[in-house]
């Protein structure tokens, strides 16, 4: 066999064998084939930092003002806001990986100049689902898929007890503080996954709302009067507010004739893991601890 015919067959084994080798990764926007792990990551939506941390995936670049406690980004590289990349730093970064998400989707186009992006927004009608499949695609580029499954089971396992504590005849009513505003999360939201996992019977599908901002106010909740009350503030969940300010915009006459407060039945959840770091399972492992924690205190008489 000529010597030229047989290194060009070669190669071109060698190209098939990679190209059968190629990781092809769920995304938001289809499937995306990878020849190979990324080294150099940078990631925009809060979520998914937090699932790379918990999967042992380091990561190169974040946003600044990121508002996760819970996770160490002090080695990394800011890299522009949740909303806006900066682009010259990422270009000098080089990295092999670029994950955007809902708030950062916009830059999908402007950043694919300068590396490989992929869109990791999470769909709404079940956060909690969507989220593990976001986990799962990301488990799969980094070869972590053993530690994602240790992962699930420990999520499902939380869900099924905080599910035992909740009466899906009771109405909760989620309440997101955000500066002097009231607002409600409705199935409709982020929130969605307490009505469909832990069979919440959720109020205010009735509010109209723009994207997740749907103003309220006391005399909403009252005429709701919800069996329970699950407020949160916005502004302590991602800095703006030193201090959490549930416990004190609810107590007011109105609440307090409301059948939440009467019977004890009000919670204050810890907004960062629910509305900071959407669809990232250490959020959501962190809200359901808290769910358990304090649904069992209240349905036991404990304050």
């Amino acid at each position: 066999m000529n010597v030229s015919v047989f290194i060009s067959l070669v190669s071109l084994c060698f190209l098939f064998s990679n190209a059968a080798q190629a990781l092809t990764v769920s995304t938001f926007r289809g499937e995306v084939p990878f020849p190979q792990t990324p080294q150099t990551v940078v990631a925009f939506p809060a979520g998914v930092i937090d699932t790379l941390d918990a999967l042992g995936v380091s990561v190169q670049g974040v946003p600044e003002n990121l508002f996760l406690d819970y996770v160490d980004t002090q080695k990394a590289q800011t890299v522009g806001t949740l909303f806006t990349a900066d682009i010259e730093k990422i270009h000098k970064m080089s990295p092999d990986l670029v994950i955007i998400g809902e708030r950062s989707a916009l830059q999908y186009d402007v950043l694919t100049d300068v590396a490989p992006v992929i869109d990791l927004s999470i769909p709404r009608g079940n956060t909690f689902q969507e989220s593990l499949k976001r986990m799962h695609s990301l488990a799969k580029l980094f070869d972590k898929e053993d530690k994602a499954k240790e992962i699930e089971n420990r999520l499902y396992e939380l869900r099924d007890q905080a599910k035992k504590w909740i009466n899906p005849d009771d109405s909760v009513m989620v309440v997101m503080l955000m500066g002097r505003a009231l607002n409600v999360l409705s199935s409709q939201t982020r929130i969605d996954w307490f009505q469909e996992e832990l069979g919440m019977n959720l109020e205010a599908s009735d509010v109209k709302s723009l994207n997740e901002v749907a103003p309220i106010s006391y005399e909403y909740i009252l005429s709701k009067n919800p069996d329970w009350l699950i407020v949160m503030d916005r502004d302590a969940s991602v800095g703006r507010s030193a201090k959490d300010l549930s416990k004190e915009y609810m107590d007011t006459p109105l609440i307090h004739a409301t059948k939440a407060w009467q019977k004890n039945q009000i919670i204050y959840l810890n907004g960062v893991g629910t509305l900071n770091s959407v669809g990232g399972v250490q959020g959501i492992e962190h809200t359901l601890e808290e769910l358990i924690k304090t649904f069992s205190a209240r349905m036991n008489g404990q304050p």
